[in-house]
């Protein structure tokens, strides 16, 4: 159904009228009245589209659902390993005082990965590819910039981040100052760079991160989750704000026995909590881990309608009927 009051009246006349030819239709041919509205008679669905638009829904919902189950500390937990979702990071962190991106780079982004390396021996930053046409529609239009180091910074940060290649470039552009000013030989940095992967210092094998050529930034940070815990570092904490990941962390926390522990940094500000992906996995078992991304995706995410008018609760205590 169109989203304006005006379309909205518009397309319910339309049905009345089209129900109406149909009722008499089936009255004067012998049709099955118990039938009648067992088939759709519109092109989108309105269940699961609005107007041929996606219903979005609340991805938090779920969420709630999983801290219900094991309860996210606001203590800071130990890890040996941190990965982070570089996108976040960059709409988090404002330029400040910062007038080119040399600036930026140096006075905010790397006191920040410098930050994060005291606490953790290595550090994985993905980067995220683009924006989804959803979420472009729905953010609006920005202005092309383009990145180097002496370029001044965009009065209208978010509107810089709206547009694919201003965000394409800086990422690139941070990535590569990263490498050259990381020359701490007692901790280890990954860096994504569009498909490749900057690892310090070399390892012998890379070609389980190299090429990166994952889709969503979601399916790329487990990826550098699953490198991590191969490599002896058993207490792992991924930041971001995206529920997806969150989902996705459930499932490699229980495929991967390898790792001690998975934390989710999650949230901003006074939302901001490390959810045990690792209790959450333990309480589902490991059929019921790696079907959660399956209703996740079923029941509204990213790309996947919602259902008009149905909520994203798991059925039953820790989801106790939600593998049938």
């Amino acid at each position: 159904m169109p989203r304006s009051p005006k379309g909205k009246v518009a397309s319910m006349k339309n049905d009345m009228a089209l129900f109406a030819r149909l009722y008499i239709g089936c009255q004067n041919r012998d049709g099955i009245l118990d039938e009648f509205f067992h088939h759709e008679n519109q092109a989108c669905p309105p269940v699961l589209s609005d107007a041929g638009k996606m219903h979005l829904c609340s991805k938090s919902e779920l969420l709630v659902c999983l801290e219900g189950i094991a309860e996210a500390k606001s203590d800071t937990p130990a890890i040996t390993s941190v990965v982070l979702d570089g996108a976040v990071i960059v709409q988090m962190l404002k330029p400040g005082t910062a007038k080119t991106f040399e600036k930026y780079a140096h006075q905010v982004i790397i006191p920040y990965v410098e930050g994060k390396l005291r606490r953790a021996s290595r550090l994985d930053l993905i980067w995220d590819g683009s924006l989804k046409t959803a979420t472009r529609e729905k953010r609006g239009k920005g202005v092309r910039r383009c990145v180097v180091s002496t370029a001044a910074i965009p009065g209208n940060w978010q509107s810089f981040l709206r547009v694919d290649a201003n965000k394409m470039e800086l990422f690139s552009f941070l990535s590569n100052v990263l490498v050259e000013t990381f020359h701490d030989d007692a901790k280890e940095l990954v860096v994504t760079d569009g498909e490749a992967v900057i690892c310090l210092p070399r390892q012998e094998d890379e070609s389980s991160l190299a090429p990166c050529c994952q889709e969503e930034v979601d399916t790329c940070i487990m990826l550098h989750v699953a490198h991590a815990a191969v490599h002896d570092y058993r207490r792992i904490q991924v930041r971001t704000v995206d529920t997806d990941v969150v989902v996705l962390a459930v499932m490699v926390a229980q495929a991967l026995p390898c790792m001690d522990e998975l934390w989710i940094a999650f949230g901003t500000g006074k939302n901001y909590r490390y959810i045990p992906a690792q209790e959450i996995a333990a309480s589902f078992g490991l059929q019921k881990a790696r079907a959660l991304p399956v209703f996740h995706a079923m029941t509204g995410c990213d790309t996947v309608s919602a259902f008009r008018g149905m909520g994203r609760d798991l059925p039953g205590p820790h989801g106790t009927r939600f593998h049938n």
